[in-house]
């Protein structure tokens, strides 16, 4: 099986939700709630290739940054559908906001580590698009601070 396809799902799906992290920061600011909405489920939905990324190498016994890096991320966007979409708590003004930032910058963290580990150039591709998403959540913050959904 090549590999290399499956890697370079995972990099693009790193860099999709970076990317529409930047979307959502965005829309927030501009009270545009049903587009920061549609793409956070847009978002959420990048969890099925990362699954999927997931099972293969667990499957054909990769090595162990190729299942557990990208494993984060999926709890990440397990938490974020549950909250934010199923039960909608409004947890961003309460004391689940920090281990929810905690896991969700750690979970584009180890995204970033997966994209140097295919490739340099890609690292530091992802690690570009990590960056934006930190300079929108940082205007977004100063725009409307978390901001209520």
């Amino acid at each position: 099986m090549d590999f290399h396809v499956i890697d370079i799902i995972v990099v693009i799906s790193a860099n999709l939700i970076n990317l529409l992290i930047v979307g959502i920061f965005l829309s927030r600011p501009a009270g545009q709630i049903k587009l920061e909405r549609t793409l956070g489920l847009i978002n959420i939905s990048l969890g099925i290739p990362l699954i999927v990324a997931v099972i293969t190498n667990i499957v054909f016994k990769r090595v162990w940054w190729a299942i557990v890096l990208p494993v984060f991320m999926i709890l990440f966007l397990i938490v974020e559908l549950i909250l934010d979409y199923i039960i909608k708590y409004n947890f961003r003004s309460t004391r689940l906001l920090w281990p929810y930032l905690l896991l969700f910058y750690f979970s584009q963290w180890m995204l970033i580590g997966y994209s140097f580990q295919v490739n340099n150039w890609l690292g530091f591709f992802t690690l570009g698009t990590y960056f934006l998403s930190l300079g929108s959540a940082w205007y977004s913050y100063s725009k409307v601070g978390h901001g209520n959904r």
